[in-house]
């Protein structure tokens, strides 16, 4: 037995990010990454990107924020013409709901200017009807199936990427929102094979209906407890910052609008009972309160009196009233957030929407306060999988540069002692893991993360600077910081 001496430093349980994408995240480590430029700024980071492509070659980016920008007027096409000549463009916008894309690449697509948009989908145009450029929600489509999936990169590599990022941040599970059918065999073989470490919890892309994967119910513990399929992933609606997200009033910063959604109601429940049939969990996006109010009463009316035994998940469940958080609350499902988000969303969410509805935003207190868990998570690539810094962001309820400094809805803010269980003990009870997972103690995994500091001890703007030093899954160092 190996006796490590941790000098006083702070033991936690292992870290588990609730909701996360670690392939597409993996292909972020080495996508062309615009975050915080200008559209001038990113279309000539893209122009010097595709002078070493060959022409034709697609490239494909990330990270604008059209709310940070003078104005906060929506990317052109132009840009990236004049810039990317010779190649097809597309940078999708920071939280993945749209897109901005060159006209070699809207050509290659398909996008003309007659073109329908599907219903959840929506093309911006110019005055005269041509396509300027930006493609929100399901219309995306279209772009990403010319483009080489996973950028050209081998899916493989792009996970073992992520997986080594994760582990430097303490996490040892994660819960993967969204498994591709070919990507879970690949991680299933690899595995079976000892070769990732994290472990690995998969809700399979909702639709078209993977018989084969899922038609015998979850597969948790799987490879000596490293590898689970847990549930399926439904889509509902879109986010707040490309205005999708699905809203039962208009935009405050756009009348008229209310966003989009995937589902009837009818249709919703007839995919909810699928997914019950067969015993998995079902994990939907929702944002909007239209969105939530929507899946709320599905899952009430599709599982009934046996909701809280499901455990059921609520993804993202931004903006809800307090009559649903009862309802949801009353019904057992749980509340899946990703508080490292409110550091950007909190300078865009009060124009979106309101100073009336902004306070059904974000207000976790609400949840907690009802009695209900809470489990946090990432949506890597949206943001970073840094654990710490959603904890940070759960209760400063500030960006990192103690922005606003009063602080965002302070009311709503969680204690370092809840945001650490929406972390670990929360999670590992709703991926029905809590015997195993989610506290240090006799008969569970020795899975956990050393820490520089002890959290419940370090002042609320020092939690911002908190790293992790060490992580033990199955009581094995996977990783360990120059800094130990």
């Amino acid at each position: 037995m190996e006796v490590i001496d941790l000098n006083g430093r702070t033991a936690v349980p292992g870290l588990i990010d609730s909701h996360s994408h670690l392939i597409t995240e993996g292909v972020r480590l080495s996508q062309l990454d615009v975050s915080g430029k200008s559209m001038e700024e990113a279309a000539a980071m893209a122009g010097a990107r595709a002078a070493a492509l060959e022409p034709g070659a697609w490239l494909h980016g990330r990270g604008w924020d059209q709310n940070l920008w003078p104005g906060r007027e929506w990317p052109h096409r132009s840009a990236l013409d004049r810039a990317c000549p010779r190649n097809p463009v597309v940078i999708d916008r920071v939280d993945k709901h749209s897109v901005w894309a060159n006209t070699m690449a809207l050509e290659a697509a398909g996008v003309w200017p007659g073109m329908p948009c599907p219903p959840g989908g929506e093309i911006a145009r110019d005055p005269d009807g041509t396509p300027s450029g930006v493609l929100v929600g399901r219309v995306m489509r279209v772009l990403y199936a010319r483009m080489p999936l996973w950028d050209g990169l081998d899916p493989m590599e792009a996970f073992l990427a992520a997986e080594r990022e994760m582990l430097s941040f303490g996490l040892t599970s994660v819960v993967d929102c969204g498994t591709r059918k070919a990507d879970f065999f690949l991680l299933l073989d690899a595995y079976r094979n000892g070769v990732p470490r994290l472990r690995f919890k998969a809700f399979m892309q909702s639709e078209p209906w993977e018989e084969e994967i899922l038609g015998n119910g979850p597969a948790r513990g799987l490879c000596a407890g490293r590898f689970s399929l847990d549930g399926v992933k439904l889509f509902s609606d879109g986010s707040l910052g490309s205005q999708s997200a699905w809203m039962t009033e208009d935009y405050a910063d756009r009348p008229g609008h209310r966003g989009g959604h995937n589902y009837r109601d009818a249709d919703l429940e007839e995919a909810m009972g699928w997914v019950r049939d067969r015993g998995l969990q079902c994990a939907i996006h929702v944002i909007g309160d239209a969105a939530s109010e929507q899946a709320v009463r599905a899952m009430g009316r599709v599982l009934g009196k046996g909701a809280r035994d499901r455990r059921w998940r609520l993804e993202h469940f931004q903006v809800f009233s307090e009559a649903l958080a009862r309802e949801a609350v009353g019904l057992g499902l749980v509340p899946s957030i990703q508080s490292v988000g409110l550091m950007t969303d909190l300078h865009m969410a009060p124009d979106r929407l309101g100073p009336a509805r902004i306070a059904d935003a974000y207000a976790w207190r609400r949840l907690l306060d009802l009695g209900s868990v809470i489990i946090n998570g990432s949506d890597a690539p949206i943001e970073t999988p840094d654990p710490l810094k959603g904890i940070y962001a759960a209760c400063a309820r500030r960006d990192l540069l103690w922005r606003p400094k009063e602080g965002f809805r302070p009311g709503d803010a969680m204690t370092v002692g809840e945001a650490l269980m929406s972390y670990t003990a929360w999670p590992a009870w709703a991926c029905f893991c809590e015997g195993e997972l989610g506290s240090l103690g006799v008969g569970k995994r020795a899975d956990f993360a050393v820490l520089d500091r002890d959290l419940c001890e370090t002042p609320l703007e020092e939690l911002r600077h908190a790293k992790a030093l060490m992580t033990v899954i199955g009581g094995c160092p996977v990783w360990t910081s120059p800094d130990f």
